[in-house]
């Protein structure tokens, strides 16, 4: 891919993509328990991401994803 300064050597749109395709595949046909199960064996190692995946409540302000579905 070329851009203003040459050509690329990483496309993190196009990684992006691919990589969100791969796990929305993978997790597509889980059921509730087995979606927990496959998140717990991908538990972060670093400390302060490991905080954040054992955080209980939901995020808050305005950025908050919607609890309830579209439509509704």
């Amino acid at each position: 891919m070329q851009s203003e300064t040459g050509i690329k050597s990483f496309d993190c749109v196009k990684w992006t993509r691919e990589t969100r395709d791969r796990i929305s595949a993978e997790i597509r046909d889980m059921s509730d328990e087995e979606f927990r199960r496959w998140l717990e064996a991908r538990r972060p190692k670093d400390p302060f991401l490991a905080e954040l995946f054992d955080r209980k409540a939901p995020p808050t302000g305005s950025r908050a994803p919607s609890r309830t579905p579209a439509g509704d």
